[in-house]
Parts: structure tokens; sequence; C-alpha cells
């Protein structure tokens, strides 16, 4: 009798286990491709790499200003690290069945994803999916306890 009560327990449980397990997997994706899209965008005052976008829920409303103005990417590690942090905060608090959105509403971004930079080639976006996809078809959904 025992493993029945097991088996109904979990039918009642896992639902919800597969649908917070599904939430972590969707919020590490995003983050993987906001970190990738954000350390191969090109710099100057690091705009572009700054306006890399979180939102739950609805689509970024506006550009941002560079986090730390510079020139010829002197303060690029700290926007980086600063626009990644501030994805990470936006997915936070990200609940299930929440939808995520990445974007970028700097106003060259399209130039730059087409290679007008020569600090990196063609399709910084492509590859930001690329890995989030890896990643994603390969990690394994971890249910909570």
């Amino acid at each position: 009798m025992a493993g029945l009560l097991e088996l109904e327990r979990l039918c009642n449980v896992l639902p919800d286990q597969i649908e917070l397990g599904v939430n972590e997997l969707t919020k590490r994706t995003v983050q993987i491709m906001a970190d990738d899209a954000i350390d191969h965008t090109p710099v100057d005052t690091t705009e572009h790499a700054s306006n890399w976008q979180v939102a739950v829920n609805h689509r970024p409303a506006f550009g941002l200003p560079a986090i730390y103005e510079g020139e010829r990417g002197s303060t690029a590690p700290q926007s980086r690290q600063a626009a990644k942090a501030h994805c990470a905060r936006a997915l936070a608090d990200k609940l299930p069945g929440e939808m995520v959105d990445l974007a970028n509403l700097a106003p060259a971004i399209e130039d730059l994803n087409n290679g007008t930079s020569k600090q990196e080639p063609a399709g910084m976006v492509q590859r930001a999916i690329r890995k989030g996809e890896l990643y994603a078809s390969t990690a394994k959904l971890e249910l909570p306890k």
C-alpha cells in the first residue's frame, strides 16, 4: 500500500516540481545568452553592451545609456559586468509561466550585429542564441527537493 500512496503523492507534487525546474532552466538559458551577447558586443562608449536588457512579461521600452561611460572601450569590463548583473536581477524573480524577453534597443545594434565593427565578426546575436540552444538541449532538468 505504501507504494500506491507514494505514487499518488508524486502525481500530486511532480507537475509543480517540473514547472519550477523548467523555470530555473529557462532563467539559466537566458542568462547564458545575455552573457554571451554582452561579451561579444563591440564597445567604444559601452552603450551597446550596456543595452542588453531582460524583461519579464513585457518588452523593454527604451534604450539605456552606457552604464559606465568611457572611450575606446576603457570601461568595457565594468559595464559588461554591470549589464550581466542587471539581467540576473531581472531574471531572479521570474515565476513559472512568465515570458522573458532579451533585447537590445541601442541605436546601432543591428549594424554591429551585421559586422560593421572590426572588434567582432557579424552574428553576435545568432551566436548568443546558439549558445542558449546548446545549453538548453544538453542541460539536465533539476527538480526541487
